[in-house]
């Protein structure tokens, strides 16, 4: 009786737990998550449930209580191939690039045909700036493999290590093979542009448009070409149509003002350029456009406010000077090129020409580092002479604990005295070599 009992239990118990799983499928299947979670914490855990259990919490973006379900289930089984790339996409997703890449590696040493990891892999490699790495992997996988995907990450890697020719080649490859794919014509015009070499640009751009003229990222690399090429007409064309599909891009705008200005349609220009520099305020080149259609329309005095503006943000600041220039002082003095520390300290006190204790600094270079006495007094006395008269007969100024205090005083103070000791010195040596003691 007591067996009959026990078995109709486990049975119930085994009909139940059937019932539980099916539902977690049914909720994994239908994307409510948040039930399949509840529906497994009711079951022991197993393999299969953790790994359920962690990508519904990845599914709900809990990407650290993912990673800890995935690394559970990956203590429990070593071998787990999908266990680990699992945890890499976590770790992708946390940030946590290197430990990402640990498990995609893991994953593939488990797996190495499983496609899906190694593109994964290759693409963080590029996003990470690891080109080399990423090129040795591309390349091998491309022995057997010419998918547009595997081309594509290959040509990235090339333009990584700034190898833009093979890059060139290899996107060239796609669109031979893959007329219908768009962001190899993109890549080709925006390389074939940096280059300058626009024709080409508007030949690669043209070929994809042949069969798509809708794209907005093709049109785009087409009309920048076109307008390069100085064949505005078309490049405005091109502009016009792609606001027309709604783009309100800053560099859509820009050129299309730029195109205009070219074509001396100088109010179009103006508004054109207008809308960019709501957007890009700051931007030097775009406000010397602007400027110049400013001055050949009606708002002449916006064009010199936006040519003044211009100037401003293209000249460095006199602060930003002085701090490279003591930045440039000091890594002279560290490598020991003394004459050109003397020159850094001199274009320094063009940017800071109240900061007189910078020619004091050049008379101490001169004496300890390059020992030009002429030059040395020539700094002292040159450095005297921007002492103010009220300051000229103060004491030293102490600190609370009796010390003197190296202010301004204090260094014009020392400067006098050794300047009087430099010229007492250098009268001793010419009346012993002259036999009479020249006057100054």
């Amino acid at each position: 009786m007591k067996q009959l009992i026990l078995c109709v239990f486990l049975c119930a118990a085994t009909t139940l737990s059937a019932q539980n799983n099916k539902q977690i499928q049914e909720a994994m299947a239908t994307y409510d998550y948040e039930t399949a979670l509840a529906l497994i914490e009711k079951e022991p855990s197993t393999p299969s449930l953790l790994l359920q259990k962690g990508k519904a919490q990845k599914a709900l973006s809990m990407n650290a209580q993912a990673l800890a379900t995935f690394r559970q289930l990956i203590a429990e089984e070593p071998q787990h191939a999908l266990a680990h790339t699992e945890a890499a996409e976590c770790c992708k997703a946390l940030a946590k690039y290197k430990e990402a890449l640990d498990y995609y590696q893991q994953a593939l040493d488990l797996n190495p045909s499983n496609k899906y990891v190694r593109l994964q892999y290759i693409s963080l490699l590029c996003n990470q700036g690891k080109f080399e790495e990423a090129l040795g992997e591309t390349t091998i996988m491309a022995e057997t493999d010419s998918s547009a995907v595997v081309l594509h990450l290959q040509a990235q890697s090339l333009e990584g290590l700034n190898m833009a020719l093979p890059a060139v080649g290899c996107y060239h490859v796609i669109q031979d093979k893959y007329p219908d794919d768009y962001l190899a014509a993109a890549k080709l015009g925006s390389l074939y542009c940096a280059g300058g070499d626009y024709e080409y640009a508007i030949e690669a751009t043209e070929i994809y448009r042949r069969i798509d003229s809708t794209n907005i990222v093709v049109n785009r690399q087409n009309a920048v070409a076109y307008c390069l090429a100085k064949d505005y007409s078309t490049a405005i064309d091109r502009y016009k149509y792609l606001v027309s599909q709604g783009d309100n891009s800053i560099l859509t705008y820009y050129y299309m003002g730029i195109c205009y200005y070219a074509s001396e349609r100088y109010y179009d220009a103006y508004d054109m350029l207008s809308i960019a520099h709501e957007q890009q305020p700051d931007d030097p080149n775009l406000l010397y456009y602007l400027g110049r259609a400013c001055a050949k329309t009606s708002w002449k005095q916006e064009g010199v406010e936006y040519l003044q503006l211009a100037i401003e943000l293209t000249q460095p600041s006199d602060s930003t000077m002085a701090r490279l220039y003591t930045g440039l002082t000091d890594c002279c003095r560290l490598a020991g090129k003394h004459r050109e520390q003397i020159d850094a300290i001199k274009e320094h006190y063009k940017y800071e020409p109240t900061k007189h204790r910078l020619i004091y600094d050049m008379a101490t270079v001169y004496a300890y580092q390059l020992n030009d006495k002429k030059n040395t007094e020539r700094c002292l006395e040159l450095f005297l002479k921007t002492q103010p008269k009220e300051s000229t007969n103060k004491a030293p100024e102490t600190n609370e604990s009796g010390e003197v205090e190296l202010n301004q005083t204090n260094y014009y103070n020392a400067a006098r005295k050794w300047l009087d000791d430099l010229q007492k010195a250098r009268k001793k040596e010419e009346f012993f070599k002259d036999g009479v003691v020249q006057s100054n």
